[in-house]
């Protein structure tokens, strides 16, 4: 990682170096009335629930319309740009300052064959640094949520893994539960300890029979370098766009046929 250490001044990722603890604040930026995309605001913890509304960055999905309306999670390709900037669209100011993309190609996959992969590359003055990548590892059928985070090296960092009979997934928002409105998914270090887990939360029973909007509330374990929030950060997105999304087209076809 010499490359990176070149660029850890930059004012960007000190706003990252400074950080603990962050609210993923996620929403959609409708361009017409069957075309959206989806983006992701982080912003600074002020309390246990409370965010500072200003975020820090955002993170804007670039994927095309057939990919999100017809590909499943684990199909699905996209391309993500961290921008440095208050714009909540995508526009020339937020592409220019963009100084994080998350690249992930189309996978037809199956098993063990052709396994997700998201690469995660650092773009500052003009050159490109490779940070690492996020993984969808091998299954057999049926197998738990499972992301992993790999560093430079190919070295395990993070890893989400949890069941999928969630009632916040099935459910999300419904008031009748508090597990409906919000539930944890257990987070691990490269040593599979179990870290502080990633706290997601649902909006209300109708946004989320509409939008599938889950924000997450989660804490960088102690003594993580800038490299390794930007990559846990890329898995909890990676976790999210696999595992929780239904695109908003599809929810609201859905949403309309009842």
């Amino acid at each position: 990682m010499n490359n990176f250490s070149e660029f850890e001044s930059n004012s960007s990722l000190q706003k990252i170096a400074q950080l603990d603890r962050i609210y993923i604040k996620k929403s959609y930026v409708y361009v017409a009335c069957n075309e959206a995309y989806t983006i992701y605001g982080i912003h600074k913890l002020l309390n246990n629930e409370e965010f500072d509304p200003i975020a820090i960055f955002y993170i804007a999905e670039y994927s095309g319309k057939c990919s999100r309306f017809c590909c499943n999670g684990e199909c699905r390709e996209f391309k993500l740009l961290v921008s440095d900037t208050s714009v909540k669209e995508k526009n020339e100011t937020f592409e220019k300052n963009a100084f994080i993309e998350f690249n992930r190609p189309q996978r037809f996959t199956f098993c063990c064959f052709k396994r997700p992969e998201m690469f995660v590359n650092l773009k500052l003055n003009g050159t490109r640094i490779y940070l690492g990548k996020i993984l969808m590892p091998f299954k057999f059928f049926y197998s738990p949520m499972t992301i992993e985070a790999y560093d430079n090296n190919n070295k395990l960092k993070y890893s989400i893994r949890d069941n999928c009979c969630k009632c916040i997934i099935f459910c999300g928002g419904c008031n009748c539960k508090q597990t409906c409105k919000e539930d944890y998914f257990k987070l691990y270090d490269k040593n599979q300890k179990e870290l502080i887990p990633i706290k997601s939360k649902a909006y209300n029973c109708k946004m989320s029979c509409l939008h599938s909007i889950y924000d997450k509330i989660t804490d960088f374990p102690q003594g993580a370098q800038i490299q390794d929030k930007i990559l846990l950060i890329a898995t909890i997105i990676m976790h999210d766009l696999t595992f929780l999304e239904i695109p908003p087209e599809k929810r609201r076809v859905s949403y309309n046929m009842n």
